[in-house]
C-alpha cells in the first residue's frame, strides 16, 4: 500500500495561529467578566462598582464561543512538531481540541452557576468557595480537563527536548500547564490577583502559548501541517505489470 499524504497550506496554518490567540484572548475577557460580576458583589471588593445589566450574558457567550476554537490554535502548535514527530503532533492536536471543547461547556456551566447565586441572593463569596458549592457537577470537568492539559503538555514538552521540531528547547517549559502553574503562583500574590487572575488562569496561559508557538513558527517558518502526516492508503499497482491502462 502507498502512502499519501494530505497537506494544507501554510497560510491555513498561520490563519489557525492566529484564531487561537484570538480565541484566547476573547475567553480570557469572558473570564474576567464573569468575574467582575461575582466579585462585585464580595464585601472586600466593594470599590467595585456593581456590574451593568447584560455583563453576566456578554461574558458567558465569550467563552462558549471562542474556546471550543483552541482546537485550531493547536493545529498550529502541532505543525511545529511535524514531521519528525507527526504522532505526537496529532495527540497534541486531539488533546488541546477535545479540552476547547470541554473548557467551552465548563465556561458555561460556571456562568449559569453566577447567575444562579445572583438570583437566590446567595452572591458575594469567593468564587471558587461558589464553585465547590456545585463540585458533583463541575470538579469532574475541572479533573477531566487538567488530565487532558496535562496529557498534551507533556507531549508538547517531550517532543520538543527530543527534537529536531520547529521550536527552541525553552518553549518546553511554555507549555500550559507549566503556565497555568506559574500563573497560578502570580496569582497567589495579591487579594485582588487571586480573585482576577487566579481564576483566568487556564486561558491566560493559552493566550501565552498560543502566542509564543505563533511567534515562533511565522519567525522560522513550519515545515509542514498535522494532515500532511495523516495519509491514506492507495493500493500499489500489481507487481510484474505496468501501471498504465492497456491499450
Amino acid at each position: 500500500m502507498t502512502r499519501v499524504a494530505l497537506t494544507t497550506t501554510a497560510a491555513l496554518d498561520r490563519a489557525a495561529g492566529t484564531a487561537g490567540v484570538v480565541a484566547a484572548v476573547l475567553a480570557t475577557l469572558g473570564d474576567l467578566l464573569l468575574l467582575y460580576v461575582a466579585n462585585s458583589a464580595r464585601p472586600e471588593f466593594a470599590a467595585l462598582p456593581r456590574s451593568p445589566h447584560g455583563v453576566l450574558l456578554v461574558g458567558t457567550m465569550l467563552g462558549v464561543l471562542a474556546i471550543p476554537l483552541y482546537g485550531l490554535g493547536y493545529w498550529h502548535v502541532a505543525t511545529g512538531l511535524a514531521p519528525e514527530h507527526a504522532r505526537a503532533g496529532r495527540a497534541v492536536f486531539l488533546l488541546g481540541a477535545y479540552g476547547g471543547a470541554l473548557g467551552g461547556i465548563v465556561h458555561g456551566v460556571t456562568g449559569l452557576i453566577i447567575e444562579v447565586e445572583r438570583r437566590a441572593g446567595t452572591g458575594g463569596a469567593d468564587p471558587f468557595a461558589v464553585l465547590v458549592r456545585y463540585g458533583s457537577c463541575v470538579l469532574p470537568l475541572w479533573g477531566i480537563l487538567a488530565a487532558l492539559s496535562l496529557a498534551g503538555s507533556a507531549l508538547f514538552a517531550r517532543a520538543i527536548w527530543r527534537g529536531p521540531t520547529a521550536y527552541p528547547r525553552w518553549m518546553a517549559l511554555a507549555n500550559p500547564a507549566t503556565l497555568v502553574v506559574a500563573l497560578s503562583l502570580v496569582g497567589s500574590l495579591s487579594p485582588w490577583l487571586r480573585a482576577f487572575l487566579l481564576p483566568a488562569a487556564p486561558n491566560v496561559a493559552h493566550v501565552v502559548f498560543f502566542g509564543a508557538t505563533s511567534a515562533v513558527l511565522r519567525r522560522r517558518g513550519a515545515p509542514a501541517s498535522p494532515a500532511s502526516h495523516a495519509s491514506i492508503d492507495r493500493p500499489e499497482p500489481p507487481r510484474g505489470r505496468s501501471a498504465s491502462p492497456a491499450r
